[in-house]
């Protein structure tokens, strides 16, 4: 009896440290950077990327240079799904700027959350240099007339897109948008 107690304290302590282990991505801590931190924008440049809900860590290949501004337009092509929750607490289609935790079943799945003060899948951004400063959600950035969103880098380094889930849950999410992110000044 107390060898399966044992037995099954071990499982159970290799499923938890599976678990967290399973986004490979810590804030503050770099696990796997790559030395490549992307290539920086001109002024007036624009590049547009290929965004996938699924990816944890979006690398944009877009280095960003502290103080500069930039802006961001996104195309939504596809319907953002995480699971089975496909509309807003409005009921309308998730964008990015996601969904409140009412609409989660059981609303205290909210700890669950990469950042507790976003929306689910709200669309964040981040750069691993200094993520704890850099960390933001869409709804964090100033929008203009137009509907881009404006913003100013926290430091020098690569620019991360991910939707606000849990980690270790990005495999049952569906969505593509097109980004473009111009340098302002």
């Amino acid at each position: 009896m107390v060898e399966i107690k044992k037995i099954a304290k071990c499982v159970l302590t290799f499923c938890i440290v599976t678990f967290i282990l399973s986004s490979c991505s810590f804030p503050g801590i770099r696990l796997y950077e790559s030395s490549f931190q992307g290539e920086p924008l001109n002024i007036g440049e624009e590049k547009n990327v290929h965004f996938f809900t699924k990816d944890p860590n979006f690398d944009t290949g877009i280095n960003l240079q502290s103080g500069a501004r930039y802006t961001m337009d996104i195309s939504i092509l596809s319907y953002w799904i995480d699971q089975v929750y496909d509309e807003n607490e409005n009921g309308e289609p998730i964008d990015e700027k996601g969904f409140a935790n009412s609409v989660m079943r059981y609303e205290w799945l909210a700890s669950t959350k990469r950042s507790p003060d976003h929306n689910w899948f709200e669309l964040m951004l981040y750069q691993s240099r200094c993520s704890r400063d850099s960390l933001r959600g869409v709804s964090d950035l100033e929008v203009d007339d137009s509907g881009s969103y404006n913003f100013v880098a926290a430091c020098d380094g690569e620019l991360t897109l991910f939707v606000n889930d849990s980690r270790g849950f990005y495999g049952n999410n569906v969505g593509y948008a097109n980004i473009s992110l111009s340098r302002a000044n």
